[in-house]
């Protein structure tokens, strides 16, 4: 185990942890670093693959991965990835599949972490990816050694470490490892980055200037977050109903850089959107914001709402029905399980529920808030009933809407 390795895992909190293994030489160099350092803490190591099924090798892969798990008597799940969409970036939705399914399993286990075998050639990379895409600080900062996402506690123990001195580790082991043949293709961007990278070492731009610059601004990243908080709280307001109230003025009043950052978070957090709009459509809106005219980006309506004032609302148009029994509605709501499916109000609804003026929310976040119906009977409005029948709730609260503008 390297001097690196160790000091990161200092910094790892207490109890079970997981790691992510996909049989390439990364993830598996970091479940024998994870191992070694584990068994003699006794501290409880679960492992787990998710199996795409994007090629016909993918089944053997994970299975050889189980094999070894059970040779280090290290309890090991596959999961399967089955709802492929159809369209859309592969690669990225691949992505967010594996990271919502390895979450669901991490919860399920009450881990503490899950370990990921990201590099620092993956740093490197992801550097030169996010500059093509014209990111800004938070893009370009790259890689972070921890982050919480989908309440799961995501650890890269060899982020400083290089992706040859890994296959190092298991060539001394004598374990193999299997190569993905995506990896060499060079119709991926990533692909892309990491032929480039020979090339732009040879000027100086190598892996090691790059994942410094990456690791530099992490820390501008965490001092802009940081202020940003602190406007947000004084800007902002979030709503039960899942809108969000501006001072537009007080925006207005921030650095460009804060104001955007303020906005895109706001529109993300409505929405429930993976990604903050790009940033020319961002200004746009915000022209639109400051003018006082109504304006949609992201899935959400833009509204002027009083003087010097403006509110965010879902936009009934972006926004999908779902069976009563699944209990998440849009992503953000957590709901009683009923007969029916549960639906944006809407015009319709709205219309049978005419004392909605009486609550304090605006017509825009009443058309946009959780409905129940069955056979087309509207059977529950929670934010407009005085005593619903089946209730709705913001899955993570309000207090959400500061805490996630900080990454943690």
């Amino acid at each position: 185990m390297t001097q690196t390795f160790l000091q990161y895992m200092d910094t790892v909190p207490d109890g079970p942890l997981g790691v992510a293994v996909s049989g390439g030489g990364d993830s598996l160099a970091l479940l024998v670093l994870m191992a070694e350092w584990a068994k003699p803490l006794g501290r409880p190591l679960y492992s787990v693959t998710v199996d795409h099924g994007l090629r016909a090798e993918s089944a053997a892969e994970a299975q050889a991965v189980s094999l070894l798990c059970k040779k280090m008597c290290i309890p090991h799940k596959t999961l399967l990835w089955q709802n492929h969409p159809k369209s859309g970036n592969l690669q990225d939705n691949a992505r967010q599949a594996r990271q919502q399914l390895i979450a669901g399993w991490a919860r399920c286990h009450g881990l503490a972490g899950v370990a990921t075998g990201h590099t620092r050639e993956d740093q490197a990379e992801t550097f030169l990816l996010r500059l093509k895409r014209g990111s800004g600080v938070d893009g370009l900062a790259g890689i972070l050694p921890q982050r919480r996402k989908d309440g799961v506690l995501w650890l890269r123990p060899v982020l400083e470490m290089h992706r040859e001195s890994l296959r190092d580790l298991l060539r001394d082991r004598q374990i193999a490892w299997a190569e993905d043949p995506s990896n060499r293709d060079i119709r991926f961007d990533r692909v892309k980055m990491r032929n480039a990278l020979e090339m732009l070492g040879e000027i100086g731009l190598g892996v090691e200037v790059l994942a410094d610059t990456a690791s530099r601004l992490q820390s501008t990243r965490a001092a802009l977050e940081q202020v940003s908080e602190t406007a947000l709280r004084r800007i902002a307001t979030p709503r039960e109903i899942g809108s969000v109230r501006l001072d537009v003025k007080a925006l207005f009043n921030e650095p460009e850089e804060i104001r955007l950052r303020l906005f895109a978070h706001c529109l993300r957090w409505v929405s429930a959107a993976p990604y903050r709009p790009r940033l020319n459509a961002l200004k746009r809106a915000l022209v639109a914001c400051h003018s006082g005219q109504a304006h949609s980006l992201s899935g959400c309506l833009l509204t002027p709402d009083r003087a010097e004032g403006a509110e965010i609302t879902r936009e009934v148009a972006a926004m999908q029905n779902c069976d009563g029994a699944a209990g998440v509605f849009d992503s953000r709501f957590a709901c009683d399980k009923a007969a029916g499916n549960w639906r944006p109000l809407g015009k319709d609804g709205i219309l049978l529920r005419p004392e909605w003026r009486e609550t304090a929310e605006s017509r825009n976040a009443i058309l946009a808030s959780p409905s129940l119906w069955y056979n087309n009977e509207l059977k529950s409005a929670p934010f407009v009933d005085k005593n619903p029948d089946c209730k709705c709730w913001l899955r993570n609260g309000t207090e959400s809407f500061y805490a996630t503008i900080v990454t943690h």
